[in-house]
């Protein structure tokens, strides 16, 4: 099972990405790739599939390509008890002076009990945690990257003696449980003070030795003396303290007789030794889930877990035949997102991707990679953990350089690295220039560029694509610094998707009503498989059916002068296409009309429909049930319980619903004599009264008016005392202003002044 990393030149990693085929994905095909070097010897990509039954799926890997600039380490934290977010373990680790370019997650750990990793843990040399009976993947000190069974590290303390009352001379204890929750028959567990500082978080009674180190420190192999300096059995949780260790275990374990093999004084030989003599060359080691891939092949699922088969985010990590090493994060449970993996889809894909040797991290909410993607001073979490927010996990891997930042620059890259661009589209590319740390510097003004597919033009930084679909890699090159790098543009032939706005709106267009001679600019934006396209307007094509209008450059369309007409734009790029249904619908007797656009919105929303198709009649009087059904019909046509009762309403009569809605809400009240007077002329006192009524019934806040906002007006003496109040609400509310300083509210109102005080109603 042993791999070593070998030396892989960049060149020949990125050519092989290049030409590499896009082939199946354990869920789906890989539909996009963007490959992009983080360091000389660390290769980051980005990969979307998609299955046509179940949707999208996106992963994130990283992969040491060989020795150079960047090295892997395993980190917890201060303490093994408590748990961090990807972002604060970064933080923590650029605050002891790490220069960290990547990190993800790790071993799986005990929620219940702190976050202490279920597996190993082996910082820089320190072992701070046994193996529980996990799969662990160990990372050499010259190099070398394993992944191992389940290790074991024997622990035994041989009592020297000491304490002459007891004589405990040659009494010795076995155990392999260091740092891990103690449970009640789980056995003995030696803590120290790496587990936690405040004590060894136990819940329920035990027995309990405490030491204090007189030289050495935790090894997987090697030796440590202790003086015992006190024993007890305590309900209470122990406090270890620096410079100090504590064996226990709970009293329902049966191993009081364990305990008394200890007196205070006496001196005690702490010995540690491995099952697996790869331990000793371990400068980190972190513990794991199943094995997925062994030699070459799928391992045998059978044992695994059947919580572990649903479909979900995934992180993992493999060692590929030529020793590079390929870590792994899946998104999951969000199907507009990405759709996850079940373990076994996870296996086979660590084997597409190369891997002869894998084993599975945690997974779920736990996945997640950060990444200082190049230019930038700061890690981003890149991937979208399924919690919403980062989860505190146990442990993670962190690709940490040793070259501190600063100095000239020393590599180039693009900002927009993986731009999806449409054929024969441009997009400006912006570069970035780094260190020797790969921290950002100023990007020289010299910087040439080169694709590598045929077809495509670059005009110093303008970038326009060819009419061959696929990654085209670029070379940077800067002749005054010497620089060089590498970005890369992804060119598609045919989005997935097309959508149209109007300028000025957010929201997608598949049909409009437009005004005779009435021109309509618009945004069209593609995607592909939910990644934004760089296209321009010229991009697409445009085609009009119908006598509704014409082109009259890409993206403007101009109504024809006709009323009545349909007809429909399609805009298409690469054999997809969206259509937009276009109503040329207007009034011919409204064209410079002062009314026109409150009519227009009044049709556009359903409110009224004209005397005609084509006419709108604005100088005509508005009759009193007409009225009221356009009340009705703005507050979304609510069905009555009851006739309205009017004699003068038949049942059948086109307002007859509306009539009895109006009475059941309070709009309307009648004429006296049980008659309603529908079909004469309402008056503008009457109409103000009855929006005035509806206004709370179509949820509007207001606030009520007095007699004093009518006293600007030279007739207000003539408003009907009944309409005082609404009238003077709906000046308050700048929904009527009268006309030449008079409010004429005797007089009938018209179809177009019906309009204007509608359309504002509705619009508030």
């Amino acid at each position: 099972m042993r791999a070593r990393i070998i030396t892989i030149t960049t060149v020949i990693v990125l050519i092989f990405s290049l030409l590499m085929a896009f082939p199946a994905m354990a869920v789906g095909d890989v539909v996009y790739t963007n490959t992009r070097m983080i360091a000389d010897n660390l290769e980051f990509r980005n990969t979307i599939s998609w299955h046509g039954t179940l949707g999208r799926t996106e992963s994130f890997a990283l992969t040491m390509t060989g020795e150079g600039a960047a090295r892997p380490m395993i980190m917890k934290g201060d303490t093994l008890f408590g748990t961090t977010s990807i972002s604060n373990m970064v933080s923590l680790a650029e605050s002891r002076g790490l220069n960290v370019l990547a990190a993800m997650n790790t071993d799986f750990f005990f929620t219940q009990h702190g976050g202490v990793p279920m597996g190993i843990v082996i910082e820089d040399g320190v072992f701070k945690s046994s193996a529980g009976g996990r799969n662990a993947v160990i990372f050499g000190y010259d190099g070398s990257v394993d992944i191992i069974p389940p290790p074991i590290v024997w622990i035994s303390l041989t009592n020297n003696g000491g304490n002459a009352e007891y004589n405990n001379a040659g009494q010795q204890v076995i155990l392999s449980h260091f740092n891990k929750p103690r449970t009640e028959r789980g056995g003995m567990v030696l803590y120290s003070e790496i587990f936690s500082t405040v004590s060894t978080r136990t819940t329920t009674p035990g027995w309990s030795v405490r030491f204090r180190i007189l030289s050495g420190t935790p090894s997987v192999s090697g030796t440590m003396l202790l003086e015992v300096t006190e024993t007890l059995i305590s309900e209470d949780a122990m406090p270890i303290g620096e410079g100090y260790m504590v064996l226990t275990a709970a009293e329902m374990s049966d191993l009081g007789h364990e305990f008394e093999k200890f007196a205070v004084g006496d001196v005690v030989t702490l010995s540690t030794s491995v099952t697996d003599q790869r331990l000793l060359n371990a400068r980190y080691a972190t513990g794991g889930g199943y094995i997925l891939v062994s030699d070459g092949v799928v391992a045998d699922a059978s044992n695994w877990s059947s919580a572990l088969q649903t479909r979900a985010p995934r992180t993992a990590f493999g060692i590929r035949a030529d020793g590079s090493v390929i870590s792994i994060v899946v998104d999951g449970r969000a199907p507009n997102h990405s759709v996850g993996m079940t373990l076994s889809e996870l296996a086979e894909e660590m084997l597409r991707q190369g891997a002869v040797y894998a084993v599975n991290f945690d997974g779920g909410g736990s996945s997640a990679m950060s990444l200082r993607i190049p230019g930038e001073r700061e890690t981003t979490v890149i991937s979208r953990p399924s919690d919403g927010s980062e989860r505190r996990c146990a442990t993670y891997l962190l690709f940490v350089t040793d070259v501190s930042p600063g100095g000239s620059v020393r590599n180039l890259g693009l900002r927009n690295d993986g731009v999806i661009v449409l054929a024969e589209s441009e997009v400006d590319l912006i570069p970035i220039a780094t260190d020797a740390g790969f921290m950002p510097v100023g990007v020289p003004d010299d910087i040439q560029v080169t694709a590598m597919i045929p077809g495509a033009i670059i005009n110093e930084l303008n970038y326009i694509a060819g009419s061959v679909a696929g990654p085209d890699r670029l070379r940077l090159y800067s002749p005054s610094t010497g620089a060089i790098g590498e970005g890369e543009v992804f060119v598609i032939t045919r989005p997935t998707s097309i959508s149209a706005t109007r300028v000025g709106s957010t929201t997608p267009l598949t049909s409009i009503r437009l005004s005779p001679e009435e021109v309509l600019e618009l945004n069209v934006t593609a995607t592909y498989y939910r990644r934004l396209v760089t296209a321009q307007i010229n991009s697409f094509e445009f085609e009009v059916t119908g006598n509704i209008g014409q082109m009259i450059e890409p993206g403007v369309f101009a109504a024809g002068e006709t009323v009545a007409q349909s007809g429909t734009i399609t805009i298409s790029a690469g054999g997809r296409s969206l259509e937009i249904n276009v109503e040329i619908a207007g009034f011919e007797d409204m064209h410079n009309h002062w009314a026109r656009d409150y009519a227009e919105f009044l049709a556009s929303v359903g409110i009224t429909t004209g005397v005609t198709p084509t006419q709108y009649g604005p100088e005509l009087p508005m009759l009193r049930g007409d009225f009221i059904l356009m009340l009705h019909r703005a507050a979304g046509s609510p069905e009555a319980v009851e006739l309205s009762g009017f004699e003068d309403v038949p049942e059948d009569a086109y307002f007859a619903e509306a009539m009895a809605w109006a009475r059941e809400v309070g709009v309307v009240g009648g004429t006296g004599g049980g008659t309603f007077e529908p079909l004469m002329p309402v008056t503008r006192a009457s109409a103000f009264t009855f929006t005035y009524r509806a206004l709370g019934v179509l949820g509007i806040d207001f606030e009520t008016g007095t007699a004093e906002d009518l006293e600007d007006f030279a007739d207000a003496g003539s408003v009907p005392d009944f309409a005082i109040i609404p009238t003077a609400t709906l000046i308050r509310l700048g929904i009527v202003e009268g006309a030449n300083g008079m409010l004429i509210s005797d007089s009938t109102l018209t179809r177009a002044q019906m309009a204007k005080v509608l359309a504002m109603v509705l619009q508030m």
